[in-house]
């Protein structure tokens, strides 16, 4: 039997923002699963980046996507947590995107880079959210600031559903 991958679609784009959708192109960080890459191929981060609105040359550096992207990860889950984005890699996007603009290379990599920098000084910090149960970031836009999961189709349902089935083991029902 093989084993299932999962594609990246439009309903995962639940971070409120694209530097946080691209930090949400592993499937499952709480819970890391074979497979869970979502951008796997060329054709995968044009894909992503047409879906996310941003501009992309043809025949992007996967490795340096992912990399980026993985800086992204690092920045945002640090302010998720309460703490401070590292140094290193912010240091390292702002790299990137410095040398994006000084060369005018609109390479996906700068791109990406630059729309993370710009999210790290824009985006309300003790806004930004791991989900409760995958780890995926989001920007909580809630009333109240109190949104839990990622989305509430998928993760919070699932947490829903889990609880209420725990509740009914704990009454013998």
């Amino acid at each position: 039997m093989g084993s299932m991958v999962t594609q990246w679609e439009d309903g995962h784009f639940v971070g409120g923002h694209p530097a946080l959708d691209l930090a949400n192109t592993v499937f499952n960080r709480a819970h890391p699963v074979p497979d869970n890459e979502l951008l796997r191929t060329p054709s995968d981060v044009l894909a992503w980046c047409t879906a996310a609105g941003v501009p992309a040359a043809a025949d992007p550096d996967v490795a340096e996507v992912r990399a980026v992207r993985e800086q992204v990860w690092a920045v945002f889950d640090a302010l998720a947590r309460g703490g401070s984005p590292p140094d290193a890699p912010v240091g390292a996007l702002m790299e990137r995107a410095g040398a994006g603009l000084r060369t005018g290379s609109a390479g996906i990599p700068a791109v990406l880079s630059l729309l993370a920098v710009r999210a790290l000084f824009t985006l309300p910090a003790e806004r930004i959210r791991a989900c409760g149960r995958c780890g995926w970031l989001f920007l909580d836009s809630s009333r109240g600031g109190r949104r839990r999961w990622c989305s509430m189709s998928t993760c919070g349902n699932r947490e829903k559903a889990g609880r209420h089935r725990r509740a009914v083991r704990a009454s013998g029902a």
